[in-house]
């Protein structure tokens, strides 16, 4: 049998010594269990240090949730608000297919209703309804864009401003002669102006004929393009001449007296592939011309 162990113990100062025999079993016990409370105490240290860490995990979710869930809430008042927007764009693609002469090609441009009205989604079948809106008008639109550019190229080409400001002393159409009285045809609009007054071209285009000669006296007649001329009659002079390229804007003559007139004024006449119409009907001021 093995001897048992001696344990010394001493007082502070040394003046008292304590001796104890303790038998080995007890001190082997008493170290069992040591290590097993060091054991407990260092898993449930590991369980706190998974719990805490687990908590904050718990915690940073439960932020998310509540996060997406004010995103989805979001979500919901404003997705109403976009679908009509996109409804409106139908709308007004439709209306501006309609000004061209066109339709859309398969008719849902004119749709101006959701067809989910009254009907509760979730979030992702209102974003999925949302995609699928848009999607079905950016090839509408990628086409109107092709054709509003065509046709803007062809409305820079058109006279749609005044080639000189001033009242209107003869409109367009039939009217009484200011020679005879008679009454006769008048093809264009007289514009009253102060001699030497600027003349200035309404729309690029090409200078066809520049002449002093026939009843317009001094005169200019431009085109441009797509059958459309335009002609400045009376003039006091003339600052183009024939197969200039002149640009809107640009000064082609002086408001004059010239040939069979009255008194100083612009007559201003439109052709249509050679047949006069209103040039009222081009020109975007539709006042007097004051």
């Amino acid at each position: 049998m093995k001897p048992p162990f001696n344990l010394v113990v001493v007082h502070g100062d040394g003046s008292r010594v304590l001796r104890l025999c303790v038998p080995r079993w007890i001190a082997y016990g008493v170290l069992g269990s040591g290590a097993a409370v060091l054991a407990a105490t260092a898993g449930l240290s590991g369980e706190y240090a998974l719990h805490r860490r687990q908590a904050g995990q718990m915690e940073a979710l439960r932020q998310r949730a509540d996060e997406q869930r004010a995103l989805i809430d979001a979500l919901r008042t404003q997705v109403p608000a976009i679908r009509n927007e996109i409804m409106g764009w139908k709308a007004l693609h439709a209306k501006m297919w309609k000004a061209f002469g066109e339709t859309a090609t398969d008719g849902a441009a004119s749709e101006t209703r959701a067809p989910t009205d009254g009907v509760e989604l979730r979030p992702s079948e209102e974003l999925e309804l949302l995609a699928s809106g848009v999607a079905e008008e950016s090839p509408r639109l990628r086409k109107l864009e092709r054709v509003v550019s065509r046709t803007g190229k062809i409305l820079k080409a058109l006279p749609l401003r005044w080639p000189v400001r001033g009242r209107v002393n003869s409109e367009y159409g039939l009217r009484r002669s200011p020679w005879n009285g008679a009454r006769e045809r008048h093809d264009g609009i007289d514009i009253g102006s102060p001699p030497g007054t600027p003349v200035k071209s309404p729309a690029a285009g090409t200078v066809v004929a520049a002449s002093s000669h026939g009843d317009f006296g001094k005169h200019v007649t431009i085109d441009h393009g797509n059958g459309l001329r335009s002609l400045y009659g009376h003039l006091e002079a003339v600052d183009v001449k024939a197969g200039q390229r002149v640009e809107k804007g640009q000064v082609i003559g002086l408001v004059g007296n010239t040939g069979r007139s009255t008194g100083p004024h612009l007559h201003y006449e439109l052709l249509v592939k050679g047949k006069p119409v209103d040039p009222r009907g081009f020109l975007l001021d539709q006042q007097s011309g004051r």
